[in-house]
């Protein structure tokens, strides 16, 4: 196991934006959903955080945001505690792209990108920029509830980009391309190497690992609420690592273009069902 202390903050002369120490928490007494949980985001990088389904990873984000407050343990932004900072301040900071959106009025995706800005200054410019980033500007009249699913992530992502322009330090994104085609997911990961390359710290979870293995610069690993290892890309999306968690034999196929793996993934035998 990588101790979550070191490889885990990735580049070590730089401070951490958000970090995590020894937090746990749960939606019912005495049923944790996160335990003891020690890591920290530091700029310039890329985290995949990953893990199977229920394992805590939008808990984490909810944390991470101020959303949720820790039964034991901090989450600081900047060495301040997230929970005590004003929400304008978190806003300005952090920037959240979450699974799905909705509107309970006809928005139209040009509003909806501006409600980025809402707690912060206006800016016409980081709006508009935001909009043609995520290849939304054939469809920025358009109302956001009439949009598909994935025109509904890019304009969340839009939204998510607007509101870091400025102040930004950090991004948070729950699986923003799940409902996706090809093109636009790849353009979305390398959005957030850009958005990396800039300074700013981004956590994305992940489902996809060949994803997290093309464009993760600091893998976080969770299960069961736990961080099982965090560091390098190439030291946690190992076979010997993955596999226990995932439950599937995992074989590096091949290194792309790139120059990093590709990974297979094939079924473990599963116990027989016999009819007596």
């Amino acid at each position: 196991m990588v101790d979550p202390l070191g490889d885990s903050r990735g580049d070590s002369s730089a401070a951490a934006v958000l970090a995590l120490t020894g937090v746990s928490f749960g939606y019912s007494p005495g049923q944790p959903v996160i335990n003891d949980f020690t890591a920290s985001l530091p700029p310039g990088r890329v985290c995949a955080l990953i893990g199977p389904n229920a394992a805590g990873k939008t808990t984490l984000l909810r944390l991470m945001l101020g959303q949720l407050k820790p039964w034991s343990g901090a989450v600081t932004l900047e060495g301040r505690c997230v929970q005590d900072l004003d929400s304008g301040l978190r806003a300005a900071a952090v920037g959240y792209v979450p699974q799905r959106g909705s509107a309970s009025f006809a928005f139209t995706v040009e509003q909806v990108v501006a409600m980025g800005r809402f707690a912060l200054s206006q800016d016409r410019t980081a709006v508009e920029r935001a909009i043609a980033q995520c290849d939304l500007t054939p469809v920025r009249h358009r109302v956001f509830n009439t949009l598909s699913a994935g025109q509904q992530q890019r304009v969340l992502l839009a939204r998510a980009i607007a509101q870091v322009t400025g102040a930004g330090r950090a991004m948070l994104l729950d699986e923003p391309g799940s409902t996706m085609d090809l093109w636009h997911l790849h353009q979305t990961m390398q959005r957030l190497k850009s958005l990396a390359e800039a300074g700013l710290a981004v956590l994305v979870v992940l489902h996809d690992l060949n994803l997290a293995a093309r464009y993760a610069d600091l893998v976080w690993l969770v299960d069961g609420g736990r961080l099982v290892v965090a560091g390098p890309w190439s030291s946690v999306l190992r076979s010997e690592i993955l596999e226990p968690v995932y439950r599937v034999r995992v074989t590096a196929l091949a290194a792309g273009a790139h120059g990093r793996p590709v990974f297979g993934f094939e079924p473990k035998a599963m116990p027989s069902d016999k009819l007596e």
